[in-house]
């Protein structure tokens, strides 16, 4: 069977993060349509956030310092090559503590849609790109497509290979994120990321791990990668190119204890499709058109018929 995906990164989360207008709980009073886009956000999300870190470090190193400047008001932000994350974003480099100010001075929107604004702040180890140097962010009200961002993320290089591959643990503490609507997700989590590199280039990543917390309806669940999920950075559907890294392959299953719900991101096709499943049942979602707090509606008439009979 044919399995379909969500491409991340070129969604506009904004579709992803609304509530529907007649505020049907879902298929299940407990884990409905709601906690598991919370989880695909979250992952969505986190790979923004690592592009967005990444690239503030591979700027060129001729970027205005603090250890440079005599004083902090003589320093002289740097732009993103492009303005690839919005017009108003910057970085900061204080090499003397070891630190990165990346801020949004008001909300920026950036070249694949999405909308920032805050700051985040990045500490790290005196060496980088080896095995055992690290990166931690924090978050200072800061928002990605209207969603408040909280905790603390920390990433740390594992190991590298010869061609520039490389594999990094990141966990996170605290985490929070809040809604437009006041009604937040608390979430730990532990994931590991390898970077494949040839010539000197990204080709692709994959991510396994899982997560554990509270979402937005008050409840409990986890979250675990069962088959890492891949991105690739250069996917054509329809010979169109996606921008970013886009999900083709992986399953992840959320689990609140008495349900289990599995989301399968594809065989590789580039779409916004992903084919979810609970009890047997399977529904293919179009991620541009389901909302939280929706329904997943053939799997709940399928449930229905069942119970008549």
């Amino acid at each position: 069977m044919k399995m379909k995906k969500f491409t991340l990164l070129v969604l506009s989360f904004g579709l992803m993060t609304s509530c529907s207008e007649d505020g049907v709980s879902g298929f299940s009073e407990n884990l409905s349509t709601t906690t598991v886009l919370e989880t695909i956000n979250s992952i969505a999300f986190e790979e923004d956030i690592d592009d967005l870190v990444s690239e503030s470090f591979d700027m060129s190193y001729n970027a205005i310092s603090a250890r440079s400047a005599d004083t902090t008001s003589d320093i002289e932000p740097k732009k993103f090559k492009g303005d690839k994350y919005g017009d108003c974003a910057s970085v900061v480099v204080d090499e003397e503590n070891n630190t990165k100010t990346i801020t949004f001075s008001e909300e920026c929107e950036g070249k694949r849609g999405q909308t920032r604004s805050g700051n985040m702040i990045v500490s790290y180890s005196e060496t980088q790109e080896e095995a055992g140097s690290y990166r931690q962010v924090s978050f200072d009200d800061f928002y990605l497509n209207g969603v408040k961002m909280e905790g603390t993320r920390r990433t740390e290089i594992i190991s590298i290979g010869e061609n520039g591959s490389k594999t990094m643990r990141t966990t996170l503490t605290d985490g929070k994120m809040i809604y437009e609507d006041g009604t937040f997700k608390t979430k730990s989590a532990e994931m590991t990321r390898y970077i494949h590199v040839e010539n000197d280039k990204k080709q692709y990543s994959t991510l396994s791990g899982s997560k554990s917390g509270v979402s937005t309806e008050g409840v409990s669940f986890s979250m675990e990668i069962t088959t890492p999920i891949k991105f690739v950075y250069d996917c054509f559907d329809e010979g169109q190119r996606k921008r970013g890294k886009v999900p083709v392959e992986g399953i992840k299953v959320t689990d609140d204890g008495e349900q289990i719900i599995t989301t399968d991101f594809g065989d590789g096709t580039c779409d916004t499709l992903v084919e979810i499943s609970k009890d047997g049942e399977v529904e293919t979602v179009d991620l541009k058109d389901i909302k939280r707090i929706d329904r997943f509606k053939n799997i709940l008439k399928k449930k229905k018929k069942r119970e008549k009979k």
